[in-house]
């Protein structure tokens, strides 16, 4: 039996199915099949897997992943992740679970399929043995975790960027468990075990302070006392001689209970120090990266400085961040031997905690009299101060209000250390570090649920635990909530909750058990605003968008955009907004939390009338409507391609300055859009809807954004038919054409065309009719339908020309050249082409000039001229990777390997040809995949691999015959025949040539002659 390098389970014999490969990062990369076969990675495809299982069974968006793979990201960054992302999948094929999530990639992997999953499972559970005392079981749990570790995390990848802090937190995790380990066997005994194990971890790590302190136990406890006092001469020597800083009071204490003599195993003598910590949680879960973040700032307590470590956690209500407080408190109570003092600051509520109570109760929890306290608060503060000095105490501030309750609470010297939690980010407060704190990813949601109703229930009903931890938001109270609710009821299944929640308009109903109430937790940072910026949180509430810029506040509440801002900052103080990110702008966009969002309906649906919210919805969909069509004017160098209804009610103050790049503005609007439409079909909206609708077709269409295309067009068009709009049906009927179009429905398309065209006509819409027609003449051309082709465009130019719609011209007079092109008249195609690009010099449209322009380079490369064939295809390359257009980098790619083959360079054509197929396949383009596969066939044929190019080939005609595309059929059945031919196989060869030729000449395709000579040579041949 052969064994994994990976994991050192036993590879599976010959028959037996694993259910997916397994992967190592924890030393140098390893990957193995589900069948245990070794898969050897390099490069990027080696760090993009990396980045990926670094995240495992999370989402990371593809610009972290292209921050993880480049320091310097080059301008096709994005085409050329989904080249290996295209090529990782290829490489396992359904061994991995690799799906596109959102704007990024979700790498799903079994607990037991990656290595970093197994130590983190391993030492968790390890902890929880030491926290109920089985030291034994603990040990060997370690010694598991301890067992997958190879060498450095992701030995030899070369990352970057926020890979590289994951992979040094990692080194620093193994460190932890190596002395948690240490530290429990220990406490079984092991004294010379331990010794030999912490001498080569202090070699690696000398200024471990308690790997120090272990290694001076073992030696205490083994009867070793002069060896354990020359390690804290050691420990000192390096401390000193490094950093600058004495040992820390617990090794110094530790150093005189040696020296006295006393009893080693019975460690240092026991102090009773306040400690006002409440409990905590037994079933705290993840926030391993905050609590590690927060740790470290607290122990700079121990550097020789004179600032005070300040540590602020701030994140909104019920997010977790007492809990995450009082568990690092409790880790740290060692280093702050002289005791831990804890309060409520009740920061949320009407009336905060006066600072003089607070520090009156600290001082009573420090000894001192009440009788003995001061009125004033700066004397408080004063003795507050003294009584602390020197020492080392941890003050733990919970639920601040402000800086200013907190400034007299500031302990005055450096040994201690101050522990904050706000929902204010607390920004003024001097030199502490911040901690935003988020809500928990599903799987530690589910954790936690399954660590209040039990785990064989989570485990037994995965889905709906996942379900219901999302309904929830992954907020932590919700959570515990939900789960209190079910341990309670435990004839309730997960699905009942799930179904009871899945109301929007019920679900914080459902959200509250005993004291505990989600609704509670929200309103108290609601009810303490102002008038105006509960409105601005009611209106906002109505947006069913996932998030929004400042603007959109502004159009709510009719205000101005300063206005707005001031007010949507205020809510984000208080956490009732949570920022998303930054737009195409460069401006701060925000989001609800789900729970919040649907409070803030409760509200606005109780305080204001249907009137009032209508129109203030009016208003800003209005406003997404005219950045839209402003967006649409710049990619398409203005105002055409496209017929509009009416209804825009209200305009943001500078369009200019919100949409500069028209695509990254509607990659960021993209889900905005197919809400906004929805919602707008929803209210009656109808004109607003599908303009909204059509206005964003071209801009989904270059950058390839097929599935928010199809939402929004059907979501219109079904409105307008129930409303009887027959403009708006007619042109979201055209809008779903060109979508079938581009996807290669070309019955879809005809349907729709069809359709489209009668309405128009009965609409008296000549401009929209036109549209259709040129829509139309694409499908015929495509079809091979020469004639009808040329027929339309001339009849659509009537209705262009007085539309003045010069960018729609430009297709006419390119599609008329590429027919002449596919006739192999070049002569009279290249005019036509080069009139294309000069009309879309004249009228900016840089989209139009640069599809245009890969014509231009097959004509030049159909001609022979290959050095102006590969500069046309590389401008058109650059050209169209700068604007992002996904299927534009994929044909000037194909363009530029064609050129490169031509002249024999097969493996830049190689490169090429998988650069492009990636893309169409990420597309779902499949004309664009067997345009690339016809392409890669012929390169086979080239290289003699004649059973590749073979079925290669094959692929292609199916693909074509499913469009169905027949000239390019033909051409591939023409090639399947050349290549039986060069097999020696004539029969074949004469049956896929006969077979080609039929197609052919039924689209009058001028290969159609080529063919009929190879039949007369060869047929005759056969005969």
């Amino acid at each position: 039996m052969t064994v994994c390098p990976l994991t050192g389970d036993p590879e599976l014999d010959p028959g037996e199915v694993m259910a997916g490969a397994t992967f190592g990062i924890l030393g140098p990369v390893h990957a193995c099949r589900a069948d245990g076969r070794e898969v050897a990675l390099k490069g990027k495809e080696c760090a993009l897997l990396t980045a990926l299982l670094l995240n495992a069974n999370v989402p990371v968006s593809r610009r972290r992943l292209i921050d993880a793979l480049w320091e310097t990201p080059p301008a096709s960054a994005v085409p050329n992740l989904q080249t290996h992302v295209a090529r990782i999948r290829k490489t396992f094929g359904t061994d991995i679970s690799l799906s596109t999530v959102g704007p990024g990639y979700l790498l799903e992997v079994a607990p037991e399929e990656l290595d970093l999953l197994v130590f983190e499972q391993e030492t968790r559970r390890a902890r929880a043995e030491v926290e109920q005392g089985d030291l034994a079981a603990a040990v060997r749990r370690f010694e598991r975790a301890l067992e997958v570790w190879r060498g450095r995390p992701a030995e030899g990848v070369q990352l970057h960027d926020w890979a590289l802090s994951r992979v040094a937190e990692l080194d620093e995790r193994l460190g932890e468990t190596r002395l948690d380990r240490a530290e429990a066997m220990l406490g079984i005994g092991l004294h010379t075990e331990v010794i030999g194990e912490l001498r080569p971890f202090l070699a690696e790590q000398p200024l471990s302070e308690r790997a120090w302190r272990l290694l001076m136990l073992g030696y205490a406890r083994a009867g070793q006392r002069h060896r354990a006092l020359e390690a804290y001469r050691q420990a000192r020597e390096r401390l000193v001689g490094e950093l600058g800083i004495e040992p820390g009071e617990e090794l110094r204490r530790l150093h005189a209970v040696i020296l006295d003599d006393a009893l080693p195993a019975a460690g240092p003598e026991q102090r009773r120090p306040v400690c006002q910590l409440p409990p905590g949680h037994a079933d705290f879960v993840g926030r391993h990266a905050e609590a590690a973040a927060v740790t470290a700032a607290l122990l700079s307590a121990r550097d020789d400085s004179s600032a005070l470590p300040v540590s602020a956690i701030s994140g909104p209500g019920g997010v977790g961040k007492t809990t995450l407080a009082v568990h690092v408190a409790h880790r740290l109570r060692g280093e702050f031997p002289d005791g831990q003092l804890y309060i409520d600051l009740r920061g949320c509520e009407r009336h905060p905690l006066d600072p003089a109570e607070a520090l009156a109760r600290f001082l009573r929890a420090l000894g001192m009299d009440s009788s003995a306290l001061p009125a004033d608060l700066d004397q408080r503060a004063e003795l507050y101060r003294e009584r602390i000095a020197d020492s080392r105490h941890l003050v733990v501030l919970d639920n601040a209000a402000g800086e200013a309750q907190l400034r007299p609470l500031m302990p005055g010297t450096r040994g201690c250390a101050v522990l904050i939690t706000s929902r204010h980010r607390l920004a003024t407060l001097p030199a502490a570090q911040r901690v935003d704190l988020g809500v928990l990813p599903v799987e530690d949601a589910v954790e936690l649920l399954g660590n209040i109703i039990g785990a064989d229930k989570t485990a037994e009903a995965p889905d709906e635990a996942r379900d219901l931890v999302r309904l929830c938001g992954g907020l932590p109270l919700a959570v515990r909530i939900a789960g209190a609710k079910l341990a309670a009821r435990p004839y309730w299944s997960l699905g009942h909750l799930v179904s009871r929640m899945s109301d929007v308009r019920g679900r914080l109903s459902q959200l509250a058990h005993g004291s505990d109430e989600v609704r509670a937790s929200i309103g108290v940072g609601y009810q303490g605003l102002p008038p105006q910026a509960q409105r601005m949180f009611c209106r906002l509430g109505l947006l069913e968008a996932p998030d929004f810029p400042v603007w959109a506040g502004a159009a709510l509440l009719d205000v101005s955009e300063d206005a707005a801002e001031q007010l949507i900052e205020q809510l984000a103080d208080v956490r009732l907004l949570e920022v998303a990110g930054q737009g195409a702008d460069g401006a701060v966009r925000f989001r609800f939390h789900d729970l919040t969002r649907a409070y803030a309906r409760e509200r606005t649906e109780a305080e204001e009338d249907e009137h009032e919210r209508a129109a203030a919805l009016r208003r800003v969909f209005s406003g997404w409507l005219a950045l839209t069509r402003h967006a649409h004017v710049l990619l398409c160098g203005g105002d055409y391609r496209v017929v509009h209804g009416g209804g825009i009610v209200w305009r943001p103050d500078t369009p200019g300055h919100l949409v500069r790049d028209p695509l990254a503005w509607i990659e960021a609007e993209r889900a905005n859009a197919v809400a906004g439409v929805r919602q707008c079909a929803a209210l009656g909206f109808g004109e607003l809807c599908w303009d909204w609708a059509t206005s964003a077709m071209s801009l989904f269409e270059t950058r390839g954004l097929h599935d928010e295309w199809l939402a929004t067009h059907e979501t219109a068009l079904h409105a307008a038919r129930l409303s009887g709009d027959v403009r708006g049906q007619a042109a979201m009927l055209h809008g779903l054409a060109r979508l079938h179009f581009a996807q290669d429905d070309l019955t879809g398309c005809a349907a729709a065309l069809e359709e489209a065209l009668a309405l128009f006509e009965k609409a008296d819409d000549r401009y929209g009719h036109a549209l259709a027609l040129v829509t139309l003449a694409e499908l015929a051309r495509l079809q091979g339908r020469n004639a009808d082709a040329l027929a339309h465009y001339e009849a659509a130019a009537d209705g262009l020309a007085r539309a003045g719609d010069r960018s729609t011209e430009i297709t006419v007079v390119r599609g008329i050249g590429r027919i002449h092109f596919n006739q192999n008249r070049l002569e009279l195609a290249e005019p036509f082409i080069r009139r294309a690009i000069r009309l879309a010099d004249d009228t900016g449209d840089v989209r139009s000039r640069e599809f245009t322009r890969i014509v231009l380079g097959e004509i030049e490369l159909a001609r022979g001229d290959l050095a102006a064939a590969e500069s046309s295809f590389r401008q058109a390359l650059d050209g169209l990777d700068a604007l992002g257009f996904p299927s534009g980098i994929a044909y000037a790619a194909l363009g530029l390997a064609e050129a490169r083959l031509a002249r024999d360079d097969v493996a830049g054509a190689e490169r090429l040809l998988l650069r492009s197929l990636a893309i169409y396949r990420d597309t779902d383009d499949h004309v664009g995949q067997a345009r690339v596969l016809f392409t890669t066939a012929q390169l086979w044929r080239r290289q003699g691999r004649t059973n590749e190019a073979a079925a290669t080939l094959r692929e292609v005609i199916g693909i074509c015959q499913a469009i169905p595309a027949p000239r390019r059929q033909g051409l591939a059945l023409r090639a399947l025949g050349d290549v039986h031919r060069d097999t020696g196989d004539l029969d074949a060869a004469v049956d896929a040539w006969r077979e080609a030729l039929e197609i052919l000449r039924a689209t009058d395709a001028p290969e159609a002659d080529e063919v009929a000579a190879l039949l007369e040579t060869y047929g005759a041949r056969q005969q």
